[in-house]
């Protein structure tokens, strides 16, 4: 297969990595990369294979689980400290659902929003909580 081939597949599982986000082929890549660096020592298919192999195993099943709840903690520190913050609603959207959507500036990015209680362009809000990437909002 040779150092080329692993080259190229790192950068297609980096790639891959940024399209479909999962902490899965971040991994790959990077078994990938450390196989190309052997492989250019090594010209055997099957052993740059089982290295590869191995590599990734490795670290998807240590490193992936450590790395998903460190970022899980920090994203969750950052739902703790942002609830109670007040924002502005900038547009309504749809009022006509029993969960009403806004659109509302916080961060300096345009957000939606979404509430069971009606509010008006202008009016200030609470940040309640975070749902995905909506935020939950309440009276203040």
């Amino acid at each position: 297969m040779g150092a080329i081939f692993w080259a190229v597949a790192s950068v297609i599982f980096a790639v891959l990595e940024v399209v479909i986000p999962g902490l899965v082929t971040i991994w790959l890549a990077l078994a990938a990369l450390i196989t190309t660096f052997f492989a250019s020592f090594i010209h055997n298919r099957i052993m740059e294979f089982l290295i590869f192999s191995v590599l990734s195993l490795i670290f998807v099943i240590f490193t992936r689980p450590v790395l998903k709840k460190y970022i899980k903690g920090r994203t969750t520190a950052f739902n703790a400290q942002m609830t109670g913050s007040e924002i502005v609603i900038e547009k309504v959207v749809n009022v006509e659902k029993s969960r009403k959507e806004y659109e509302v500036k916080f961060k300096g990015s345009i957000w939606t929003g979404v509430s069971e209680e009606f509010f008006r362009v202008g009016d200030t809000v609470k940040i309640k909580g975070f749902e995905g990437n909506k935020i939950i909002l309440e009276k203040r």
